[in-house]
């Protein structure tokens, strides 16, 4: 992915008992006189007061080429909560409409029995498809055709396989993927009124996204990027470890990772700052293994 100005990879520094700190560069946009500058703060956060939330990380998609790119992604992300966790950090797991398949799990029923917050935000059980600062900008892509850049060969084959198999091949997800573990203190919920609870019974303000897709799920969802920045949480999108439902065939005619880039300016002008999974587990940033570098 394209790095719009130059960001500082900082180290975590430990502290006894458990949680730790978490540095981070946060990376957004600024627009003066119709140019849009790249800014970036350094900020530290208890790692006991983040919240990381995994948004659809499916155990299958309707769009083929969406599996390959999730599949790419998966052990740099196994790898990244497995860090955070180190720090004390609340791991959510938000595969939605996949709560039958957790109902028994220790991580389901610590979301379900966090306690009511005393205020919830009007709406938080809700998609939410823009807010306010969007309207200062242009949706950077059309997505109004789902964003599928499957081959059609392909993807007759693949909606042949997952119907062979008993799926629905329009929602075949049945549960999060296999390659992303939960711990039992994790939790799991698809719900912004119980995502809200943990968060508000924990006192936890910083909350990072990742996942797929971003914009749709991940920027979207009743716990998504818009609905806890509407509402006061510090969010930030997990850049690299994000893809989108992008059609190069569709405006603005660019490639599927370039359509990711766009919407992820949106995200950083209008909407939340960025990070990257380097700045927390090292390495380099992780890119899809077609993307232009």
């Amino acid at each position: 992915m394209r790095q719009a100005g130059t960001l500082l990879i900082v180290a975590l520094c430990g502290v006894p008992n458990f949680a730790g700190e978490i540095t981070l560069t946060l990376r957004s946009r600024s627009e003066k006189d119709g140019k849009h500058d790249t800014v970036t703060k350094i900020e530290t956060w208890p790692g006991d007061k983040v919240a990381v939330i995994v948004c659809d990380v499916w155990d299958a998609h309707h769009c083929l080429n969406a599996v390959r790119r999730e599949e790419e992604m998966l052990p740099r992300m196994e790898a990244f909560l497995k860090a955070v966790r180190e720090k004390g950090t609340l791991v959510i797991h938000a595969p939605s409409s996949c709560m039958e398949a957790y109902k028994d799990h220790p991580a389901r029923k610590r979301a379900q029995s966090a306690p009511m917050a005393k205020t919830l935000p009007q709406d938080i059980d809700k998609w939410c498809r823009k807010i306010p600062a969007e309207e200062k900008g242009v949706y950077p892509i059309d997505q109004s055709d789902g964003g599928e850049d499957d081959d059609p060969k392909e993807h007759t084959e693949w909606h042949a396989k997952l119907s062979a198999i008993g799926r629905n091949p329009k929602s075949p997800w049945k549960a999060q993927h296999s390659g992303i573990t939960i711990a039992d203190n994790d939790a799991i919920s698809d719900s912004g009124v119980e995502i809200w609870n943990l968060l508000e019974a924990r006192g936890i303000k910083n909350v990072i996204l990742m996942g797929v897709h971003v914009n749709m799920c991940v920027a979207g969802r009743p716990f998504g990027l818009r609905q806890m920045a509407k509402n006061g949480k510090h969010v930030v999108l997990m850049r690299d470890m994000t893809d989108s439902m992008y059609n190069p065939a569709r405006r603005p005619n660019v490639t599927h990772f370039r359509g990711t880039e766009l919407f992820i300016e949106h995200v950083e002008q209008f909407i939340a700052p960025t990070i990257t999974s380097d700045q927390i587990i090292g390495g380099k940033t992780f890119a899809f293994s077609g993307a232009e570098h």
